[in-house]
């Protein structure tokens, strides 16, 4: 057996470090290579990280941080917490970041015993090994051949979704003149992930990095959503107007939904949560008002889950994101549980 994944550090950092990186500060056009021991680990979410203490030509020892997936993402493909251990001398390839020294988002890590572990972005095996673990494309379809499809597709959509592919809103957002300057005063100290905050909507329905969502009708036609993503339950009110509810603003907001034929329709307001974005740099209002879709595709083996945004007080036009989500019937929520480091 292997020794598995006891993940990844932090000790040498500034507290900002723990927060849930963009991927975008990454420098993909580059794939670097370093070789050293291992002097801190750690396993909890956001980010599972290492230290690993490189000594050049010179002998002049310096510490790199290395960043990896999300513990849940790990885990389902085998990447458990007893995989490394301190001291250990391994290789690791991967993305410098532009905006932190000695930074690496992995994509390539070799063990002492020859093992080749492969991370985000499906990359290809990087050294000549036969032992090759973690993450590539998964074959739903093969995946479902042996499930009873007719049955899951009776469920509709309460089943557990994962994102089938990269999906979400534009990379260039409309931004009024306040939102840009929002961004432009964003410091990392402002990261709401830095403290483990919960968030709130539409941040609550991040597909990116993939969480599973799952949607259960409940005994008064009201729908439980469960996001594995900080363990977040939405509650869609499907009888809102034989309701006396106390509507008061929240993180979520308040949730109102409707079948269009097989189609759900969710309407959200009182969303009192500031962030479009995990990191905080995209500000919206108390005015916003979200809009969802979740449609089933024909043979019921899909989901298209469609958000509409507006908020006139951060964008100049209403903003839409999709994504394409799969069955999952292998995969359960898990427990996302955010850990702060023991120096906060």
């Amino acid at each position: 057996m292997y020794r598995f994944f006891c993940f990844l550090a932090f000790i040498s950092l500034t507290p900002f470090a723990l927060a849930h990186h963009s991927m975008a500060e990454y420098d993909f056009d580059v794939t670097q290579e370093l070789q050293g021991e291992v002097v801190s680990l750690n396993w909890r979410n956001p980010h599972v990280e290492l230290t690993l203490r490189v000594r050049d030509s010179n002998g002049v020892e310096a510490d790199w941080e290395i960043e990896a997936q999300d513990v849940n993402t790990m885990s389902r493909r085998g990447l458990t917490a007893e995989l490394i251990d301190i001291g250990d001398n391994i290789r690791v390839a991967g993305h410098a970041s532009k905006r932190q020294v000695r930074n690496m988002s992995v994509t390539n890590l070799l063990l002492t015993n020859g093992t080749e572990i492969r991370f985000r972005g499906d990359p290809k095996p990087r050294w000549e090994t036969e032992r090759i673990i973690g993450f590539g494309s998964v074959d739903v379809e093969k995946l479902l051949a042996g499930v009873d499809t007719q049955a899951g597709k009776a469920q509709g959509l309460f089943r557990v979704w994962m994102r089938a592919k990269p999906g979400g809103f534009s990379s260039e957002l409309p931004l009024t003149e306040s939102a840009l300057a929002h961004q432009e005063n964003w410091k990392p100290a402002d990261d709401p992930n830095i403290e483990c905050t919960v968030p709130g909507m539409p941040v609550a329905m991040r597909l990116t990095p993939p969480h599973p969502i799952d949607l259960t009708e409940q005994e008064n036609g009201d729908i439980l959503m469960r996001i594995e993503f900080f363990d977040i339950v939405r509650t869609i009110h499907m009888n809102s107007e034989a309701e006396s509810l106390d509507r008061a603003a929240s993180a979520l907001g308040y949730s109102e939904g409707s079948w269009e034929g097989d189609v759900l329709v969710v309407d959200t307001s009182l969303v009192n949560w500031p962030f479009l974005d995990t990191r905080g740099k995209i500000p919206i209002s108390e005015s916003v008002i979200m809009h969802e879709r979740f449609e089933l595709s024909e043979n019921g083996n899909q989901m298209t889950y469609e958000l509409a945004v507006t908020d006139p007080s951060s964008f100049t036009e209403t903003l839409n994101a999709s994504w394409l989500m799969d069955w999952r019937p292998d995969i359960e929520i898990q427990k996302y549980d955010c850990i702060l480091p023991e120096s906060q």
